[in-house]
């Protein structure tokens, strides 16, 4: 899958302000009430003092690609390792 494609499935989020805002994406949602399955797979997070979007995206592209084990140390992250684990976006940042 391209990056331009990985993109068009991203869920890019903003929360706070000045020193205190941060960046989050989530990706690979998945609708399957049947099985209570609903909610994104992958996340990532971190102080845009850390990493801007561009490069917290990179960060996500290339861990959902297996081409790092997982984000670096100050990128918070979330994975749902069964379908039921899956999570909705965050109110609270």
């Amino acid at each position: 899958m391209t990056k331009k494609e990985f993109k068009t499935r991203c869920s890019f989020h903003e929360y706070g302000r000045g020193k205190n805002k941060r960046n989050a994406i989530y990706y690979d949602w998945k609708s399957d009430f049947d099985n209570k399955a609903v909610g994104f797979r992958f996340m990532v997070k971190c102080a845009v003092e850390d990493a801007l979007k561009a490069e917290l995206f990179n960060e996500l592209y290339d861990w959902v690609n297996s081409k790092i084990q997982q984000p670096s140390w100050w990128i918070d992250y979330k994975y749902a390792q069964t379908e039921q684990d899956r999570f909705k976006v965050s109110i609270m940042g």
